[in-house]
């Protein structure tokens, strides 16, 4: 897929917040709302920074569960959350595949260019999440829903796709990571309505954490 992010700091990143308008818990101001789902993830510290996976991606309207103890993929990477992407030896030059990854990692919320913001209340799959807009270090806005219930990443919003993410996994390390991500077209992108068959679907079937880029790819 397209998605599918270590380096450690101490300080705390500088993240414009703009004040939210929506009732309910999104009344809670932007930064709360944010350290609250980087706790959830075990904290900064365990966000992706740099990792290699291997994964299964297809382009299909039908799902397709893997085979039980199935490691077979068809694409390996390594990632560079915010940065660079390799697939094989070769650098991936698609910007909506990086930023996607980005978002996914969260370390989009503590860029010092990024502005966050509050939206109204949304469902995905049926379950009440809570929606954050991130412009300013990005081209175009990306919206990333949390449930509500557990302030985990249910699905991000991002030009004409809704990626849905589940069954998460942790690495040895710690780090947490969707193994399993659906991607949907929007039917009516303003009303937030999207298609009901699957445009891609991916698989990751390993995630190992790296420390620096592999040196055969510098």
């Amino acid at each position: 897929m397209q998605i599918a992010i270590c380096l450690l700091t101490v300080m705390t990143p500088l993240v414009t917040y703009s004040i939210p308008v929506s009732a309910s818990e999104n009344d809670l101001p932007v930064k709360q709302i944010i350290e609250k789902t980087i706790a959830v993830a075990g904290g900064e510290e365990k966000l992706l920074k740099i990792f290699r996976f291997h994964e299964r991606v297809l382009i299909t309207a039908t799902p397709t569960p893997l085979v039980a103890g199935e490691t077979k993929g068809n694409r390996t990477s390594v990632v560079e959350v915010g940065g660079r992407w390799w697939v094989g030896a070769n650098k991936r030059n698609k910007d909506k595949v990086r930023v996607l990854c980005w978002a996914w990692s969260l370390r989009i919320l503590l860029d010092e260019k990024s502005k966050v913001e509050v939206l109204s209340d949304n469902v995905v799959m049926d379950r009440p999440v809570l929606g954050l807009r991130v412009t300013g270090s990005v081209q175009s806005p990306i919206d990333l829903f949390f449930y509500k219930e557990s302030t985990r990443l249910a699905a991000i919003d991002y030009a004409d796709t809704r990626h849905v993410f589940s069954n998460w996994k942790k690495t040895k390390q710690g780090h947490e990571y969707p193994a399993h991500v659906t991607g949907f077209r929007f039917a009516d992108i303003k009303a937030k309505k999207i298609q009901s068959a699957q445009w891609y679907q991916t698989d990751i079937l390993t995630l190992t954490p790296l420390k620096e880029i592999p040196v055969e790819l510098n």
